[in-house]
């Protein structure tokens, strides 16, 4: 709390005209700044000595009818102390443009394009205003989070072409690989610019997929929009429900019963095992290395059908809901499944000797694709990715959500980022899941697993709310509207943060090796295509 404090202070003291205001969240401070002050607070926050400020998360809210200004709110993690400190300002009237604070934080890049698309407001001096969700075939004027754009309207289509950057010069070809590709993989397009063998430049266009969810989430009831989280992206049914529910039961005071929070939490570590299994060997077999590859798979596919004894959903889906859990376990089923867990466990270390004493494997694995700490920092990646990289970040343990102010978890990480170190991450978090699973059901108590509410939240209150997925960091922001309804709901899935310096870590390597290192980064286009 004194550190607490001390950065309020800090902040106040160098910036006099901010205003900070009392939140009823107690994990972060909350200051209203003027515009004209972003880039050189969000500077101070992000390089000043003591603070480290990684960008979290930035988002618009049009807040008509209420009043007729748009909101721009940009959330720093302070490393030393994991606080959250939010930076609020308003746009008011017709006016529409907002100073870019890309040129001095990079990872600020995609979430400024996105609020150009969405909403119509212009980062000035941005490097790159080309359109990111919004293809050239969308219609100019389109911006379907602002209000007054009806959620079923149907989208005509222009003429229109995306702009790559181009690498100019003698020998230097450029190789377009999708957005369709060979498998049932979802659409995205990378294009390749090589001289010879090695990538010079990578650039993504993705957003093939853009399902208008967030503007979905606006016609749903607080408590009945657990499903769409769900299926933000298919293989995280659990990291990204909860986050929901947990923002929504911040708005609604609720207080989840220790049994429910025990069982979220166990639940959670179930889909990171599942994941985290198809990962290691998946990575194994774009090296032509298929005997982990099918062991893994059978391994998975073991923890799914316990998943589907479980649930009744191989993807643990309809497991989470407002309010805690919607069904419970018996202790019978509990030590059903820490029975399976030791069996795989066992087959697993027998198959991480195999992979470690695999010279050729290692050899393809070791110095390929390296995302390093500083790049890793600089475009504020999380999750797995991350922590390959030498970032020692997880929410489990520095913002304990769930149970996990119960459960220690020890949270791995290597310094030297490449293929292997993502998939060590991976084999060492399967191991730290099991172990969980097991404190679990010696720890979780009797009780119920679910509270009711009686209260409906205030229009215009909003909560955030953050999950350590299997991935990474899952992050939402919930704003209650008029009678129970949404007003806004801010998603963002680790991938969104973490697609953009794949194009940093292929650098200096030849395409040939672009899919083990994609495979290593895995991640989603359903969550970053929303």
């Amino acid at each position: 709390m004194a550190e607490t404090r001390s950065c309020d202070a800090e902040l106040t003291a160098a910036f006099p005209s901010i205003v900070q205001r009392d939140t009823t969240q107690r994990e972060f401070s909350h200051f209203l700044v003027s515009k004209d002050l972003l880039p050189a607070i969000t500077r101070y926050l992000h390089t000043r000595q003591g603070l480290h400020g990684r960008l979290t998360l930035l988002w618009a809210v049009d807040n008509r009818p209420a009043r007729n200004t748009y909101g721009l709110h940009y959330l720093f993690t302070l490393e030393p102390s994991h606080r959250w400190v939010l930076l609020s300002t308003e746009l008011a009237g017709d006016d529409r443009l907002f100073p870019s604070i890309t040129p001095h934080i990079h990872a600020a890049q995609w979430y400024e394009r996105e609020i150009r698309d969405m909403f119509g407001l212009i980062p000035q001096g941005h490097p790159d205003l080309r359109r990111l969700v919004r293809h050239e075939h969308w219609p100019k004027g389109t911006h379907p989070l602002k209000k007054d754009f009806p959620w079923d309207h149907i989208l005509g289509r222009q003429h229109g072409e995306h702009r790559f950057r181009r690498i100019e010069g003698e020998g230097v070809f450029e190789v377009p690989v999708g957005p369709i590709h060979a498998g049932i993989i979802e659409p995205g397009h990378f294009r390749f610019s090589v001289a010879g063998e090695p990538i010079m430049q990578l650039e993504l266009h993705h957003f093939w997929t853009h399902r208008g969810v967030e503007k979905l989430f606006e016609q749903q009831p607080l408590a009945a929009a657990v499903p769409l989280a769900e299926r933000i992206s298919g293989d995280t049914t659990i990291g990204h429900s909860l986050a929901y529910c947990q923002a929504v039961e911040s708005l609604l005071h609720l207080e989840i019963p220790r049994r429910g929070r025990y069982l979220r939490s166990l639940f959670l570590e179930l889909e990171r095992l599942h994941n985290h299994l198809g990962d290691v060997g998946a990575i194994c077999n774009d090296t032509a290395y298929a005997l982990p590859h099918a062991h893994c798979s059978r391994m998975k596919e073991q923890m799914m059908q316990l998943n589907d004894r479980l649930t009744g959903s191989r993807f643990l889906r309809s497991v989470n809901r407002v309010g805690g859990v919607a069904l419970d376990l018996t202790a019978a089923q509990l030590v059903e499944i820490v029975a399976e867990l030791d069996r795989i466990e066992q087959d697993f270390s027998e198959l991480e000797s195999i992979i470690a004493h695999n010279a050729s494997l290692i050899d393809r694995l070791e110095t390929t694709g390296v995302l390093t700490e500083r790049t890793a920092w600089d475009h504020a990646v999380v999750g797995v990715v991350g922590r390959a990289s030498g970032l020692d970040q997880d929410l489990r343990r520095d913002r304990p959500f769930a149970a996990y102010d119960e459960l220690p978890v020890k949270v791995v990480n290597y310094r030297y980022g490449d293929v292997r170190a993502r998939m060590r991450v991976r084999m060492d978090e399967i191991h730290e899941s099991m172990r969980l699973i097991r404190e679990i059901r010696l720890k979780v108590p009797q009780g119920p697993v679910a509270v009711e509410s009686s209260r409906k939240a205030q229009a215009g209150e909003w909560a955030l709310s953050a999950v350590e997925g299997w991935r990474g960091e899952i992050l939402y922001m919930v704003m209650a509207g008029e009678n129970g309804t949404i007003q806004r709901c801010k998603v963002r899935d680790p991938s969104f943060v973490n697609w953009p310096a794949i194009q940093w870590a292929v650098i200096g390597n030849i395409i040939p090796d672009f899919p083990l290192i994609n495979k290593s980064f895995n991640l989603s286009y359903a969550g970053n295509d929303l």
